[in-house]
């Protein structure tokens, strides 16, 4: 798993903003992060495939509610590499699915 913390999307988000895009802010980026931190911790412990599916309806809500929260900060990019990084990290955890593990759940992103 500590591989996929250091290929979170927060890291280029964190990036962009350290560039002068203000596009991104401490704030969103800091409670990304623990909703990431809180995904990939649920992984480690999930013991079969329903805890993963879980695990992903949790990180997919809680963004789906960040996004409100903050204006809609997440677009397509942001979208893409969210998705990406989660259904990522659902593979490292052993769930084998083809497909967009998010869809289910994402609402607003």
């Amino acid at each position: 798993m500590e591989k996929l913390t250091l290929s979170r999307p927060t890291l280029r988000w964190r990036a962009q903003m350290d560039e002068d895009d203000h596009f991104f802010s401490h704030e969103i980026i800091h409670e990304s992060d623990k909703l990431l931190d809180s995904y990939l911790f649920a992984l480690e412990k999930a013991i079969d495939d329903e805890a993963v599916w879980q695990a992903i309806e949790k990180v997919v809500t809680d963004f789906d509610a960040l996004n409100v929260d903050y204006e809609f900060f997440i677009k397509e990019q942001e979208s893409e590499e969210l998705t990406t990084y989660i259904k990522r990290a659902a593979e490292a955890a052993g769930l084998i699915y083809e497909g967009d593990v998010t869809e289910e759940w994402r609402l607003e992103w």
